[in-house]
C-alpha cells in the first residue's frame, strides 16, 4: 500500500470516528448515513479516478442546494437553521473523503472531522461519544504523522516509502500520551459550574405505560410492551433504603377525568402545596438522594412524597406548582438534588384526620358526564358502616387489590375499554385502570383525590451503588386529600403487578444492561459532570493517602502493613508502573540499528558546526542543503537511506549501510576541511 493511500484511509476513518460521536448523541440522520457510506467506501477502497469529475459536479449541486435549503428556512420560514448545516458539513466530509488520493484536501478533511466531533459535543456526549473520541485521537495522530511524511517525501522525491508496523505503533503509541496528558490537564484544571445548555439526553424508547402527559384509557387490542429502558437513576447521599422495591417515584398529578382521559385543567386553584406544612406534619426521617436524566419527551422532576426540596445541579431553572408537581426548563439532562419527606402517616394520624375540606377541593370531587351509576351505587356499598375517611379509602384500595386482577393485556373492545368495562366486565386491566377507577368510587363516596403518575422502586445496580429505574417500572396510583396531612398515597394496583414487571428485566441480558448502564453513569458523574466539588474531594481523597493523622489501618498506622502510609505504597506502585511504561516504550523504540547509528552520529558532527538545526531527517537534510554546508550532497544522500530503512520498512543490505558508511566518511572529513579553512 502506497503511503498516499495509507494516508487518505487514515483520514477518512478519522473521519469516521468523529462522525460516530456526532451519531451517538444527535442519531442516525439520513445525512448521517449517507456520510458513513462515504466513508467506509474511502475506508475500503476509493472510486477510480475516471469518476472524480462526475463526484465534483454532484459535491457542488448539493451545495447549492443546501445553501438555498438554508437561507429559506432561515430568512422565509424563520426556523432553525442549524439542521440544514450541519447536513452541509456532512455532505462535505463525505465528498472530500471520495476525492482522488492524489487531491490536496487533507487540510480540508482534518478540520471538517474536527469541527464535527466539536458539533456532537453540543449533544448529549455520553459513553459511546467517549469511545468515538478515544478512536479519533488515536487515528488523527496515526494521520497526522503519515500526512506529514507523505508530505516530506513528495517533497524530497523520496518514491514508494513504506511504513513498518512498528512505526505505526509507536505513533498510535503516543496518542496514549496524549489522552493521559489531556486526562491530568483535565483533572487537574479548575472546573467551573456549567451556565449554558446543552442538548442533553432525556432518556430513550417510546411513553411509558403508567407515566405519560396523559393517562388515556381507550386503547384496546393487544398488549403493553416490555420497556427495560433506564429512564432515571438515582443516588442515595444518605444510607441507601433497605427495599427500594417500594419507592414511589411521584411525577405528574391529573385532576379531571372525561371518561377516558385524564387531564390538568389549566389555571385551577385548589389546595396549596406547602413545603413547610408536610416537613412539619410528616417528620422524619428525611432522605436525599441525586437523580441523574428523566424520561423522553417529560420536563418533570421526579422524588419521593412529600418533596421538601428540589436543587437542580445542571443547567437548568426548577418550577413548582400548586399541586406539588415539579417541572424543569431548559434543554439541558437533568440533575438534581430531591429531599424528601418521612414515610407515610401512622394510621392513627389518619384516623384522626377528619377535618371538614373546604371549597379548595371541589375540582378533585369533579366526575365525568354520563358516568355509569353503578359506580356510585358500588362506592357506597363499599364504604357503608365505616365512619372514618382512611377506612372508606382503605376499603376501596381493598377492594380493587383483591378483587381484581392484574394483566398487561389490553381490553379487547372499546366497551371494555372504560372504567365501567373494567369493574363490571372485565375485571382485569393494568396500573392506569385500578389507580382511575379509585379515584372515580372516592369522588362518587364524596372523597377528594386525583391521579398520579410516576414509577415504582426500580433495579438496583451494584456496578455503580445506584438505583436504576426503567420504563418497565412506570407506574399510576392515587393520592387522597385529608385536611390535617395533605395529600397521602394509596395503591390499589395488585401486588401481581411486580411479578409481570420482574419479567421484562429478567435474564441474563438484564445484568449485561446493568453492567452497561453502570459503566455510561460513571461516564456522567465524573467526565461529564465534573465540576469543583468532585475536584476538591478528588484531591482530599489523594490528600489523605498521605497522612497519618485520624486515618489508621488495622495495625495502628497509616492504612499501611508495618506502620508504613498507605501514600509510600501508591508510590511503589507508581514507580513500578513507570518501570513497566519504560521497559515498554524500550520496546517499541527495538533495537540502535546501524543505520540509525550512522544518522545520529551524522547529526552529532554538524550539531558541532551549528548546521541543520532540530528538526526530523528531512527538515535537517533540508536545513544543511539551504546553509550549504559542506558535505551537504552526501549528508542527503546518507538521509535518505536511513528514512527508507527506518520509516519506509525496506531492506537496503550490506551495499546500502557500506554507502552510509562512506557518507558520513565524506561528510565529516569536509566539515573537518572547511574547519581547517576557518582557522
Amino acid at each position: 500500500m502506497s503511503i498516499a493511500l495509507l494516508h487518505r484511509r487514515l483520514t477518512a476513518a478519522m473521519s469516521l470516528a468523529a462522525l460516530l460521536a456526532f451519531m451517538a448523541g444527535a442519531g442516525a440522520s439520513p445525512w448521517a448515513l449517507v456520510t458513513a457510506s462515504a466513508l467506509a467506501i474511502a475506508t475500503v477502497r476509493l472510486p477510480p479516478p475516471e469518476w472524480s469529475a462526475w463526484i465534483e459536479r454532484g459535491i457542488r449541486t448539493v451545495i447549492v442546494g443546501l445553501c438555498a435549503w438554508m437561507l429559506y428556512v432561515a430568512f422565509v420560514l424563520g426556523l432553525d437553521f442549524m439542521p440544514a448545516v450541519m447536513a452541509m458539513l456532512l455532505f462535505l466530509l463525505g465528498g472530500e473523503s471520495l476525492r482522488p488520493v492524489d487531491a490536496r484536501n487533507d487540510t480540508r478533511l482534518y478540520l471538517l472531522s474536527f469541527a464535527l466531533l466539536i458539533a456532537a459535543t453540543a449533544y448529549y456526549p455520553g459513553l459511546g461519544f467517549g469511545a468515538a473520541f478515544v478512536a479519533f485521537v488515536v487515528l488523527s495522530t496515526l494521520a497526522l504523522t503519515v500526512g506529514y511524511l507523505r508530505r516530506q517525501s513528495e517533497r524530497f522525491g523520496i518514491p514508494g516509502v513504506r511504513l513498518g508496523r512498528r512505526m505505526m505503533t509507536t505513533v498510535a503509541a503516543l496518542s496514549a500520551v496524549t489522552l493521559l496528558v489531556s486526562a491530568t490537564l483535565f483533572l487537574i484544571f479548575p472546573r467551573l459550574p456549567r451556565q449554558w445548555n446543552v442538548q442533553g439526553r432525556r432518556g430513550g424508547g417510546d411513553m411509558m405505560a403508567g407515566f405519560s402527559n396523559e393517562v388515556r384509557l381507550g386503547q384496546h387490542g393487544g398488549r403493553i410492551v416490555d420497556n427495560p429502558e433506564v429512564a432515571f437513576r438515582v443516588e442515595f447521599l444518605d444510607r441507601p433504603p433497605a427495599q427500594t422495591g417500594n419507592l414511589y417515584w411521584r411525577g405528574r398529578s391529573f385532576d379531571h377525568f372525561d371518561g377516558v382521559v385524564w387531564s390538568r385543567t389549566r389555571g385551577l386553584r385548589g389546595p396549596m402545596y406547602f413545603p413547610g406544612f408536610y416537613g412539619r406534619r410528616w417528620g422524619g426521617p428525611y432522605r436525599q438522594m441525586r437523580i441523574f436524566g428523566g424520561p423522553p419527551e417529560a420536563n418533570v422532576l421526579f422524588g419521593n412524597h412529600p418533596v421538601l426540596s428540589v436543587q437542580p445541579r445542571s443547567a437548568i431553572r426548577v418550577f413548582s406548582d400548586y399541586t406539588g408537581d415539579i417541572r424543569f426548563a431548559g434543554s439541558d439532562a437533568p440533575v438534581y438534588t430531591v429531599i424528601s419527606g418521612g414515610p407515610l402517616p401512622p394510621e392513627r394520624a389518619l384516623q384522626a384526620s377528619d377535618v371538614p375540606d373546604g371549597p379548595a377541593v371541589e375540582p378533585y370531587l369533579q366526575l365525568p358526564a354520563g358516568l355509569d351509576p353503578r359506580v356510585g351505587r358500588l362506592a357506597d356499598s363499599l364504604t357503608a358502616g365505616a365512619a372514618a375517611r382512611v377506612d372508606r379509602v382503605r376499603a376501596i384500595e381493598r377492594y380493587l387489590s383483591e378483587e381484581l386482577a392484574y394483566t398487561l393485556e389490553l381490553p379487547e373492545t372499546r366497551a371494555d375499554a372504560t372504567i365501567e368495562g373494567f369493574l363490571f366486565r372485565r375485571r382485569a386491566g393494568h396500573c392506569e385502570y385500578f389507580s382511575s377507577a379509585m379515584v372515580m368510587l372516592l369522588r362518587s363516596a364524596g372523597i377528594p383525590s386525583r391521579n398520579v403518575t410516576g414509577f415504582l422502586g426500580g433495579e438496583w445496580n451494584a456496578f455503580g451503588d445506584y438505583l436504576a429505574v426503567t420504563g418497565n417500572d412506570a407506574h399510576s396510583w392515587v393520592e387522597v386529600w385529608f385536611a390535617d396531612l395533605g395529600w397521602v398515597p394509596f395503591d390499589p394496583t395488585p401486588s401481581a403487578r411486580n411479578a409481570l414487571v420482574a419479567e421484562g428485566t429478567d435474564g441474563g441480558w438484564w445484568s449485561a444492561a446493568l453492567w452497561f448502564d453502570g459503566l455510561e453513569y460513571r461516564w456522567y458523574k465524573w467526565v461529564i459532570d465534573y465540576d469543583l466539588e468532585k475536584q476538591l474531594g478528588l484531591f482530599m481523597r489523594v490528600s489523605d493517602l498521605f497522612s497519618r493523622d485520624g486515618r489508621r489501618g488495622p495495625e495502628g498506622a497509616g492504612g499501611g502493613a508495618g506502620g508504613v502510609p498507605r501514600g509510600v505504597a501508591v508510590v511503589i506502585a507508581l514507580g513500578v508502573l513507570g518501570a513497566l511504561l519504560w521497559s515498554f516504550r524500550r520496546r517499541l523504540r527495538g533495537p540502535v540499528t546501524e543505520e540509525t547509528r550512522a544518522y545520529l552520529a551524522l547529526r552529532r558532527a554538524y550539531h558541532r558546526a551549528k548546521i541543520g538545526g532540530a528538526g526530523g531527517p528531512l527538515e535537517f537534510a533540508e536545513g544543511v542543503a539551504a546553509a550549504d554546508a559542506p558535505g551537504a550532497a552526501p549528508a542527503a544522500e546518507l538521509v535518505r537511506l536511513y528514512v527508507r530503512a527506518r520509516f519506509g520498512g525496506e531492506e537496503i543490505g550490506d551495499v546500502g549501510r557500506a554507502r552510509m558508511r562512506q557518507a558520513l566518511d565524506e561528510a565529516r572529513a569536509a566539515l573537518r576541511a572547511a574547519g581547517r579553512k576557518r582557522a
